[in-house]
């Protein structure tokens, strides 16, 4: 089974691994009933971890492509039917003018990470030798304790781990929240705000209501009383950069205690956006608040993990259990046990120290050598490696956005990334591996060079 996998390319492995398995079954590659080889196998042949092998076959067979069983290979689930493909499905819809894009510097949770490749290898090694002994749709024990240590060291959260549910990602998270507080939500958002989880809410057809913010935050005295919940990020404020102060942190539980309204704190990205302390969560400033927060490992270990939790409020810790009972668990025992190991080591604080250190000096490196090219640019506030440019006008903006796309770079565009954005471009750094960064870099500076020659002849 050919595969073609790529760590340059934007979408996380075990995502390119189930897509070229349902290529392969949809070109009659792979037909039912056909053998694929093992998680060992197929890992060692693209030489990835074998996790990234179990997470792809576990989405797999949870979409009916794959068919496992106890001491028989996995194979095509025999009974798969595929529609007849279409003719222009071989048809990419990209301009044959524009290749595509080897490097996204579109805004992304997470870093390039640092964890060594052997920290990796002994985690999955032991977690795989670990023998099964049945499955807690909660999340498994060893993980819900290694979580609540960590919050403690590192949010200073003294959380019990019957308070926590392990989760596919913040998205799924939210999901399984929403359906813990009931049906047909007025939800409230930031606006502006990132748009990243915003998006899952109408999904289980509640309604989104936008809420004003500044630089501090919702501004509470504008927020509607009839709303069930409210999605707030109090340490990641977009697009403006900063973090809810102390003041507004204690006026926004006020008024959540006072309306009855539930509490959604989106974490992420915090314990690498301040390299002394983060501010405490908001659960923390008042435990007896019904307030859930949503953390996630891509940010900490590698966008490549679909895994997340949810720090349950008293009030719907039950239900949501009740919630990932129905559901089941997402996320395989051995990621699971993996990711324990990996908390539990100390693997996790050392790897955010040297993310701070890289961060710093990819700041270091933006500031010299890209902000003094244009006349209108800025890196976001905080410890994040963001870079905003505001252009002259659309054509200047259109014009230099081709060129990076020809050379196999795209950005995001601040109207696209948050409500109520500008018109400028957004490049992120963070998450890019030290290769691609500063090829990026010196993209970036050809482009914007050629910008400025161009405009003075």
């Amino acid at each position: 089974m050919l595969l073609d996998i790529s760590r340059d390319h934007p979408t996380p492995i075990p995502a390119q691994i189930a897509a070229g398995i349902r290529g392969a079954v949809a070109k009659g590659t792979l037909a039912p009933g056909d053998e694929v080889p093992s998680t060992r196998a197929l890992a060692t042949q693209l030489g990835i971890s074998r996790g990234s092998v179990v997470t792809a076959y576990d989405q797999l067979e949870g979409e009916g492509y794959l068919l496992s069983r106890q001491g028989a290979p996995t194979r095509v689930h025999p009974e798969l039917t595929m529609a007849p493909a279409s003719e222009s499905s071989a048809t990419t819809g990209i301009s044959h003018k524009i290749p595509r894009p080897r490097i996204s510097l579109k805004p992304s949770p997470g870093s390039a990470g640092t964890i060594k490749p052997a920290a990796w290898r002994k985690a999955w090694r032991e977690a795989a030798a670990e023998l099964g002994g049945g499955v807690d749709k909660s999340g498994e024990p060893e993980l819900r304790l290694a979580i609540a240590e960590h919050l403690r060291l590192a949010r200073g959260m003294a959380v019990s781990p019957e308070h926590i549910v392990v989760t596919g990602g913040s998205r799924e998270g939210l999901m399984c929240i929403l359906y813990a507080l009931g049906a047909d939500l007025k939800v409230g958002v930031e606006d502006p705000g990132h748009p990243g989880l915003r998006r899952v809410i109408p999904l289980g057809g509640h309604r989104v209501v936008e809420c004003e913010m500044d630089a501090e935050g919702v501004v509470v005295k504008q927020l509607p009383a009839n709303l069930d919940a409210l999605l707030v990020t109090p340490s990641h404020l977009y697009p403006f950069g900063g973090a809810m102060p102390a003041p507004r942190r204690a006026e926004l539980l006020n008024w959540a205690k006072r309306t009855g309204t539930a509490i959604i704190e989106d974490d992420f990205n915090t314990e690498l956006r301040y390299r002394i302390a983060p501010q405490p969560t908001l659960s923390t400033l008042a435990p007896s608040a019904d307030v859930l927060t949503l953390g996630t490992f891509s940010t900490l270990l590698s966008r490549e993990l679909a895994a997340g939790y949810v720090v349950a409020s008293p009030a719907t810790v039950t239900r949501l259990k009740e919630i990932r009972g129905v559901l089941g668990m997402p996320v395989a025992t051995v990621t699971q046990r993996a990711i324990a190991s990996l908390l539990r080591g100390g693997v996790v604080r050392r790897n955010t120290r040297a993310v701070h250190r890289a961060l710093a000096q990819r700041r270091q490196v933006l500031q010299d050598r890209l902000v003094p090219l244009f006349d209108d640019a800025r890196l976001a506030p905080g410890d994040g490696a963001d870079f905003t440019v505001q252009f002259a006008s659309h054509l200047e903006r259109d014009t230099f956005e081709t060129r990076l796309l020809e050379a196999g770079i795209e950005c995001g565009h601040e109207s696209s990334l948050w409500t109520d954005g500008g018109e400028g471009l957004v490049l992120s750094f963070a998450h890019l591996s030290d290769g691609d960064f500063a090829g990026a870099v010196d993209q970036v500076t050809r482009a914007a060079t050629l910008g400025h020659a161009q405009t003075s002849t």
